[in-house]
């Protein structure tokens, strides 16, 4: 069978998880989520996102690629996952007419119908709407219905004052929206462990503030625009966010100048945790966020992150520290960080350290060695700090 013209969709459906289990605060969860919708979709929508019956939607606006639309929408946490849809009458016999030419529009193949009825008023429940509408489809088509096995799924919200019709389901990060806890500082290195780290606390709601710490001696250009360009991948799904580069050349000199090479890696790290507390208390954020892997590197066995930690003031968030590399890998192909991390850049910390570090620090050994004035080296760096905005953009290639 030749395949009809697809329904235009006219509405974009958006449905959540873990919103839905925070009882009397659900309604400030779902209001920072459609502020959110509604800034990454500026472009894509007319007045804004709704909320109605465990569901925000959006009017699409005339010309826009309802398709693109909903990428956009399924890379916002808290979206568990969106839909372009058609917007129909409450009626039995025009939902089934919309579901009928959306699977005009598909040909062959096994299909299902998935029904959900929040208007208990309406005539049929949804294992009876699908009946139906699956026997129309059938009828008119000849094709199999399959449940496990289907080619395409029409999915139908049934509610009061309209219902939905698509076809098209995106899953989204699921999690909580950005803005619905503090803001955290989230030290970024340019490698595939740090961008990952501060996407996982994006979708716990957190709003991030990218700081990276560039030795000027060792670093070109392309380290600076490598940087950019995950900070612009991540303003994907977090929105504006802001990029801090630090200086850290005079911190690494000093250091160099009375500390082993064997432990100046988890020298450095104890500097830059001082530095980012400036930027920490200068924003009021509540914590800083590393992508720190218990073990995969000898600054992150468990001796040496309790050393350099120790000279944070405030938590240190690490969600990959019991993931392998290869999850982390995962992660960042999925959101797309992967292919930007991978690009060759000049990493500051490698700078002047020893072939085989130590793994097992001792907190006194290592705070004996500092002998230089850390809260001044600090603040001379700190003020020397370049801060900036980066918007949500397409990433280099």
């Amino acid at each position: 069978m030749e395949p009809a013209p697809a329904p235009r969709c006219d509405r974009l459906l958006v449905h959540y998880a873990e919103i839905g289990t925070k009882g009397g605060n659900r309604r400030m969860f779902e209001e920072v989520l459609c502020r959110n919708l509604a800034g990454a979709l500026r472009d894509s929508v007319t007045g804004g996102f709704g909320r109605e019956s465990g569901r925000l939607t959006a009017r699409l606006a005339p010309g826009a690629d309802p398709g693109a639309a909903a990428a956009r929408a399924a890379m916002i946490p808290g979206v568990a996952w969106c839909a372009p849809a058609r917007t129909v009458r409450s009626d039995l016999e025009v939902i089934r007419e919309a579901v009928l030419a959306a699977a005009l529009s598909h040909g062959d193949g096994a299909f299902r119908i998935d029904a959900r009825r929040t208007d208990k008023s309406f005539p049929l429940d949804s294992p009876a709407i699908n009946a139906t509408l699956g026997a129309t489809v059938v009828s008119a088509t000849g094709r199999p219905v399959s449940l496990r096995a289907a080619v395409h799924t029409y999915g139908v919200e049934v509610d009061r004052q309209r219902s939905y019709v698509f076809t098209e389901r995106l899953e989204g990060p699921g999690g909580l929206p950005v803005g619905c806890e503090g803001e955290l500082v989230a030290l970024v290195s340019g490698g595939l462990d740090s961008p990952v780290a501060a996407w996982r606390m994006m979708v716990r709601g957190c709003r991030i503030h990218l700081v990276h710490f560039l030795n000027r001696s060792v670093s070109t250009n392309r380290v600076v625009e490598k940087i950019e360009a995950l900070a612009a991948r991540l303003s994907l799904y977090h929105g504006p966010l802001p990029l801090t580069f630090v200086p850290f050349d005079e911190a690494q000199r000093e250091i160099v100048m009375v500390v082993p090479a064997e432990i100046r890696m988890i020298v450095y790290r104890r500097m830059m945790f001082r530095i980012a507390e400036l930027i920490r208390a200068e924003h009021r954020a509540m914590g800083f966020v590393t992508g720190d892997s218990v073990g995969q590197v000898a600054s992150q066995t468990l001796e040496n992150l309790a050393v350099i930690r120790a000279a944070a003031e405030w938590p240190v968030y690490s969600p990959l520290c019991g993931l392998s590399k290869s999850e982390i890998t995962e992660m960042a192909r999925g959101i797309g960080t992967y292919e930007i991390s991978i690009l060759p850049h000049e990493d500051c910390c490698s700078f002047l350290v020893a072939r085989h570090p130590e793994t097992k620090a001792d907190r006194g050994a290592v705070e004996a060695l500092e002998r230089f004035d850390a809260p001044a080296l600090a603040a001379r760096v700190f003020a020397g700090r370049e801060s900036r905005t980066v918007d949500p953009r397409p990433p280099i290639s």
